[in-house]
């Protein structure tokens, strides 16, 4: 592959950032602005703490949001790994050499500084999401 994959934050889908977020801050983690992202339905905001991953708090809006089958089924959970990458055409078409399967063309993130993502499913290593800066 010569894409490069470099990780990005772990995506957790919970009922209520609000109530996720204050044990997260119990535990050092500092907390962005919650913003939406209207394309997935979904509210969203990171975590970070020095000398870990970042973390991506997930809570759909509605039952139209892809994530909210995760929360009825498995209530707060990680679920999607993300990576980021320079070119998420050639990185996806890569991926799908690998049987990974696009669940969606890249489409832009108003909550990710206007950058590109999409995300692809493999059965032996579940869920990633591609993410590109917004190209200047």
């Amino acid at each position: 592959m010569n894409s490069k994959l470099e990780f990005h934050h772990l995506g957790i889908a919970t009922r209520s950032i609000e109530k996720s977020v204050s044990i997260y801050r119990e535990l050092g983690y500092s907390i962005s602005d919650v913003k939406v992202e209207p394309s997935q339905n979904v509210k969203i905001c990171f975590l970070s703490k020095k000398g870990s991953p970042l973390l991506e708090l997930v809570e759909p809006l509605n039952n139209d949001a892809p994530v909210s089958n995760i929360v009825k089924n498995s209530g707060t959970t990680p679920y999607h790994t993300c990576y980021e990458v320079e070119d998420i055409q050639q990185s996806l078409d890569e991926l799908e050499e690998l049987n990974f399967r696009l669940l969606f063309e890249p489409k832009k993130s108003e909550a990710m500084d206007d950058g590109e993502f999409c995300y692809l499913f493999s059965s032996e290593i579940g869920l990633i999401e591609l993410y590109q800066k917004k190209k200047v």
